[in-house]
């Protein structure tokens, strides 16, 4: 493979590549590249939804194989102990950190129990851990004792879990707490005189119900007279966007109204945001992305992790940002520039590629953020600081109707469209979702200066989605990204 310049991705190929018709495969029989679909496994997306545990709980040969792999490095982590250290919790804290493991091998023991691991491993005539069979007899590895959370010692007592000042995990914190309003796609918890809202979906996708609990959390924080509202989570993404599935069983059901219905609903609740009282802060690590990224933008305040990454990339699955992400987008570069025009061709082109920030710095260089928003080194710092911050946020000003760019502008943009079309660089449906961008970001054919109000940039942006939606285009783009890992260029 090296000798064919088969490398990885700096090569541009190595056991996978990515194409125009999508991403390909390495076929180890014939050395060719061929388009496989994604492997769609019932029991893994059951796993994800329900647990490790289910997948252990399995017979078929996945099952067994997760059992084998799994119980053999689990039992080895626990026989580590008192050799590195009389504590679980660096243990977990190194696989987390150094090796990105969303749950460290104890936490992991204690959601698929040690006393059901100890019980199976025993059955097979395997030698099991001294420390894996004193949390079997202890009732697990982490225990909240008095309010506070604790892990399990070599000598078998419990020490409480006390972090640097400043440090607050809340995947840590909401073990003792209780949820005020919880679904399975997310929560809330009051803490510290706050609303704290964690989505807790599969890459923290969105869909009605994340915006149920964001509408509860919004209205309750302002009955109990609560100092603010934080959306943050622990995850390793904030939120990757707007949930794929759920819109491809609408277009697939041909059900557009439950379509336009969800959008109606997401732009509510970002203005639900913008007009709460209270301040909002979005504390962002990982990828906000899509719909992610326009729960970001809907927030009075930003303290990000110094590794996000931000943009709206709704076009590369055929469609346009559906929940105030273009309208927000648009404002604020008017807000940079002062000059109608300039902000909706910047807005067009930034959209439209669906180019994204690496870092928050790139974010407030592209308007993505204001220059008061903040960010840290720490995630694990994250929480803390939204939390000390919202005695001191402002509420983000009412949105103003803009001076549309009008429809000399708009024809310009459709000029570009096509000329990067016959240059071959961009493809006819890129053509159509430009189209429909350039008509969201000038107002379309009305005369310049034209007012519109922010009510009717929503709407806008609903119409073109559901327009694009309706394009066998788009569905075939959003397919290719679920089933494939991509969408296809077409």
């Amino acid at each position: 493979m090296v000798a064919n310049g088969q490398t990885g991705n700096k090569g541009g190929q190595g056991f996978y590549r990515d194409t125009d018709a999508g991403k390909q495969m390495l076929n180890l029989t014939d050395g060719t590249y061929q388009t496989t679909a994604r492997l769609q496994l019932p029991l893994a997306q059951q796993a994800e939804a329900e647990g490790v545990a289910v997948l252990l709980d399995d017979d078929s040969a996945y099952g067994r194989f997760a059992w084998q792999v799994l119980s053999s490095t689990l039992n080895y982590a626990a026989a580590l102990i008192p050799e590195i250290g009389r504590n679980i919790l660096p243990i977990d804290d190194a696989m987390k950190l150094g090796y990105n493991w969303i749950y460290g091998p104890f936490e992991l023991l204690d959601q698929i129990g040690a006393q059901r691991v100890v019980e199976r491993m025993q059955k097979e005539n395997r030698q099991v851990a001294p420390m894996l069979l004193l949390a079997a007899k202890q009732h697990g590895f982490y225990q909240v004792i008095d309010q506070q959370l604790c892990s399990l010692e070599h000598g078998g007592q419990y020490a409480p879990i006390n972090r640097p000042a400043g440090v607050l995990r809340f995947s840590e914190l909401r073990q003792t707490l209780t949820a005020q309003y919880s679904n399975a796609k997310a929560s809330w918890f009051e803490h510290d005189g706050a609303a704290i809202i964690e989505f807790h979906s599969k890459a923290n996708a969105l869909d009605s119900e994340s915006m149920d609990v964001i509408r509860h959390a919004l209205e309750q924080a302002q009955q109990r007279q609560l100092r603010g509202v934080v959306i943050h989570n622990d995850a390793q993404h904030f939120s990757c966007g707007v949930n794929l599935v759920a819109f491809r069983e609408f277009f697939e059901t041909q059900d557009y109204k439950g379509m336009d219905d969800f959008l109606n609903h997401f732009q509510h609740t970002m203005h639900a945001i913008n007009e709460c009282p209270l301040p909002v802060i979005a504390a962002p690590a990982g990828m906000s992305i899509g719909g992610g990224f326009e729960v970001v933008l809907a927030a009075d305040h930003v303290i990000g992790h110094a590794n996000s990454v931000m943009g709206l990339v709704e076009s590369s699955v055929g469609v346009v940002p559906g929940g105030g992400g273009c309208k927000e987008y648009l404002y604020r570069w008017y807000e940079v520039l002062g000059d109608m025009k300039a902000a909706a061709w910047k807005a067009f082109m930034i959209v439209g590629y669906g180019w994204t920030a690496t870092s928050p710095i790139e974010a407030t260089e592209q308007a993505m953020l204001y220059p008061e928003d903040q960010y840290m080194m720490n995630r694990d710092r994250l929480l803390s600081e939204a939390l000390s911050q919202l005695d001191r946020v402002k509420k983000a000003k009412p949105r103003k109707p803009l001076p549309m760019a009008g429809e000399d502008t708009y024809r310009e943009m459709m000029d570009w469209l096509f000329e990067a079309e016959d240059q071959q660089k961009i493809t006819a449906h890129d053509v159509a979702v430009g189209t429909e961008l350039a008509r969201i970001f000038t107002g379309g054919k009305v005369k310049a200066n034209t007012m519109m109000s922010e009510q009717d940039l929503f709407n806008a942006e609903r119409e073109s989605f559901l327009r694009l939606a309706r394009s066998k285009d788009t569905q075939a783009r959003i397919v290719s990204m679920l089933d494939l890992g991509s969408p296809i260029r077409n």
